[in-house]
């Protein structure tokens, strides 16, 4: 099999965090450190200072080479699974208001990482759509606008993006919320069997609704380190800026 990767690797993982939580910095952000690796940390900008703590809390992590990504501002979500009548999601936003909405927020990350030229998003709850039936669209076209990549889910059993024909502005990921470390690092195997690239999206560590253990987290992290060699771990603008190189888009 012929693989598109550098340095004669066989794959690509990338490590996502999402909503910018208390245990990304206390315990994901040392145990990448400790390995010798760096992660893409997904933030909402929101608050009434425009998100300047959220944001400059991972400023120290940036400037140690994790990439910091845009999560929006506001995090709308789909609200098909709601039991609240009055709630309301995306299936009431429009295309205009998702635009003004990726406008503000990227102008608020922009002004705490002015020295950030390419950004890369991450859809909130993986959804990215607006509206209901005859009137849903998709707004990754928007997305595509703003940023130079982006992170959504994806309905498939394989969530392995293929490096020739993934799209960037909509790439897939591997929930990894109660995963095991032999789930996980049976993904990063089956990853470099196929030579793709598989993005990895965790929450929290000891917290949240979505955690992932410490132990197997680190596991994984241990796995990576003994492989890299064959299967490279990084950050995810860095594997997109990779395959825009290699496959310029016509």
């Amino acid at each position: 099999m012929q693989f598109l990767w550098n340095d004669d690797t066989r794959a690509a993982i990338s490590l996502t965090f999402d909503d910018g939580m208390a245990s990304h910095l206390d315990t994901a952000i040392p145990l990448l450190e400790k390995y010798g690796l760096r992660g893409t940390f997904y933030i909402t900008a929101r608050g009434e200072d425009g998100g300047q703590q959220a944001l400059t809390r991972f400023r120290p992590a940036f400037e140690a080479g994790h990439e910091i990504g845009n999560h929006s501002i506001h995090h709308w979500c789909s609200c098909a699974g709601a039991m609240d009548a009055q709630q309301r999601g995306l299936e009431y936003r429009t295309l205009d208001e998702v635009e003004a909405e990726l406008r503000a927020a990227d102008e608020r990350f922009k002004a705490v990482f002015p020295e950030v030229e390419r950004w890369s998003f991450c859809y909130p709850c993986y959804n990215t759509f607006v509206g209901k039936g005859l009137n849903r669209r998709s707004y990754v076209p928007i997305v595509a606008k703003f940023f130079f990549a982006a992170r959504a889910g994806g309905e498939m059993s394989n969530l392995i993006n293929s490096p020739y024909h993934a799209d960037v502005h909509c790439l897939s990921s591997w929930k990894c919320e109660r995963r095991s470390a032999a789930e996980l690092i049976g993904l990063v195997e089956q990853t470099a069997t196929q030579g793709g690239w598989s993005i990895f999206t965790f929450h929290g560590f000891g917290e949240g609704h979505l955690p992932v253990a410490q132990p197997d987290f680190e596991a994984l992290l241990v796995h990576l380190d003994a492989v890299r060699d064959r299967i490279q771990t990084a950050p995810l603008v860095k594997v997109a800026e990779y395959l825009h190189s290699k496959r310029p888009e016509k």
